[in-house]
């Protein structure tokens, strides 16, 4: 049975944590249960996956340097993955994806073209979606991330850029992807304005009936001075009710949204110091662009 009281618990002790105050928001607390949409994957998840916003404490930005986004996962390497491997929750959401592009008449027998952003290490993400027969491009801003790519799915391409570049480049032929999947790579070195961009942008490369999913840590927060896993860096993201309300802006159907816990492996693989890591809240969307696509507002 699910523990609607455990989970919001530790739900609110993240945000403790986060801020090391004593009160923390409320307004994610009605967010804290699944909720299934019309044509939801029905399948029920009780843990997130990949790497995130774990182990978050407040910096100090006067003292300490804030190291860029590529820094920090270039610092972390590989291991990365160990932290975050063979997790439920994204791994039903790759299971949603690509039965919904069996389903779908346009990708039945494979040959459907999706970009992963921030793909790391390649796996799952790229290596599902390729294994399945599809065209897959995982872009991202670390080097050491996509070596490990680049050898750990053969089949996969693999591009250094950040998102912001690519869709700017590749906005002069729009609606030319099948599918898109953002696993927590709307977080580092980004604001909230740009984490709404991105969400519209990425859309506009969509063909309509394509299909995008989304997950982050949905914490409000513009710009934080931050510590994850005991590396000084800027973050932002959006709480639930943002985050879904940005998907739908930016013109894209939500079949379904839920926030789960996790506690990465980081401490176990090496990445940081036992007490520099602990339970998150994760976010999945799951979505699709509609046939008669609604264009997002500038």
């Amino acid at each position: 049975m699910f523990d609607f009281r455990h989970m919001l618990a530790t739900f609110l002790a993240f945000f403790t944590r986060l801020f090391r105050r004593d009160t923390a928001p409320t307004s994610a607390a009605d967010d804290v249960e699944a909720r299934p949409k019309t044509g939801a994957a029905t399948s029920e998840t009780t843990a997130a996956s990949s790497p995130t916003m774990a182990a978050l404490e407040p910096a100090a930005p006067e003292t300490v340097k804030m190291l860029s986004a590529a820094e920090v996962f270039d610092s972390v390497g590989p291991a990365y993955e160990d932290a975050f491997s063979g997790l439920p929750t994204q791994a039903a959401a790759l299971d949603w994806l690509v039965q919904q592009l069996k389903e779908n008449p346009a990708t039945a027998q494979g040959g459907a073209t999706i970009v992963d952003v921030g793909c790391g290490t390649g796996r799952p993400t790229c290596s599902v979606l390729a294994d399945a027969g599809h065209s897959v491009t995982g872009i991202d801003i670390s080097e050491a991330m996509l070596a490990a790519a680049r050898t750990r799915v053969p089949n996969a391409k693999f591009e250094l850029i950040d998102v912001r570049a690519f869709i700017e480049r590749e906005n002069h032929h729009p609606a030319s992807l099948d599918a898109v999947t953002v696993f927590f790579s709307l977080i580092a070195g980004v604001t909230q304005d740009d984490i709404r961009a991105v969400l519209a942008g990425l859309t506009g490369l969509v063909k309509p009936g394509g299909y995008f999913v989304f997950s982050t840590v949905p914490v409000s927060i513009n710009k934080g001075p931050i510590k994850w896993m005991g590396r000084s860096m800027e973050v932002s993201s959006l709480s639930p009710e943002e985050a879904v309300a940005a998907v739908k802006a930016a013109g894209l159907e939500v079949k379904y949204d839920a926030v789960t816990m996790f506690k990465p492996r980081a401490a176990e693989v090496g990445i940081c110091e036992p007490d520099e890591v602990w339970e998150e809240p994760h976010l999945f969307v799951y979505a699709q662009k509609p046939m008669a696509a609604v264009v997002a507002s500038a």
